[in-house]
């Protein structure tokens, strides 16, 4: 009660903010402070942070699908920093809005040891026109570098198996990924999918935070992860 409250003083567009807590800590960028409390504090789906903390020790490519307002994207760049290595983070976003919020933050980045991209963009499970696929992605990156991981993340609302049926080629077991599923049916597809390529994944469901409660969000939604115990030596610190 007393936190909807204090929320209501808080301006009401996207201003310039730092995230002080949890992996995405350091992270500056462009937010609406009345719908990014959490967020600010590390909280935003905090079921997440533990794996996040260890999986971006692994990677140093990140492609994010529905980077929404950069919160995923400019974490990873902000974490890469703290870790003190390089990497290329690409955003891809289909709202006009969201995407002109992800070019005032990336204008507003001093220093960055990631390389970024946004991508205005609908990502589905075939190449058209209006519509990219992860496949297609393939060619704005390299795989050049040694011991080259990238971390995918997917949060789609609901076209989650689209994405996935479109990125075959990144099916591999040295990358990592979180999905975003917004279906119970697509739970045990996209588990099959995974493990037919040699790839496990754990799911992972919401969890209120003590005092603050749940998120303002569907009841039912969940998250597939990478299983980071199953790498072995397919990803290498």
């Amino acid at each position: 009660m007393i936190f909807s409250v204090f929320k209501q003083l808080l301006p009401n567009k996207p201003i310039r903010l730092r995230v002080l807590r949890g992996p995405f800590r350091g992270a500056r960028l462009m937010m609406n402070p009345r719908n990014s409390m959490r967020k600010i504090l590390g909280l935003y789906e905090h079921e997440l942070n533990r794996w996040l903390e260890e999986a971006l020790h692994y990677v140093n490519r990140v492609i994010d699908v529905g980077a929404n307002d950069g919160y995923f994207s400019f974490g990873c760049a902000a974490a890469f920093r703290r870790l003190g290595k390089e990497g290329t983070v690409l955003a891809i976003e289909s709202q006009d809005r969201h995407v002109q919020e992800l070019r005032h933050s990336l204008a507003m980045q001093k220093t960055s040891n990631a390389q970024m991209e946004i991508v205005h963009a609908l990502v589905g499970r075939e190449l058209k026109l209006g519509m990219i696929t992860l496949d297609s992605v393939r060619s704005r990156v390299s795989d050049s570098a040694v011991g080259q991981t990238t971390l995918i993340k997917i949060d789609v609302e609901g076209a989650e198996l689209d994405v996935i049926v479109g990125a075959r080629s990144w099916l591999r077991p040295s990358n990592l990924f979180v999905i975003e599923v917004h279906r119970e049916k697509f739970l045990p597809e996209l588990k099959q999918i995974f493990a037919e390529s040699g790839h496990g994944l754990i799911q992972i469901d919401q969890r209120p935070v003590p005092f603050l409660g749940r998120e303002d969000r569907d009841e039912k939604n969940w998250w597939l992860v990478s299983n980071l115990q199953q790498m072995g030596n397919a990803v290498q610190r």
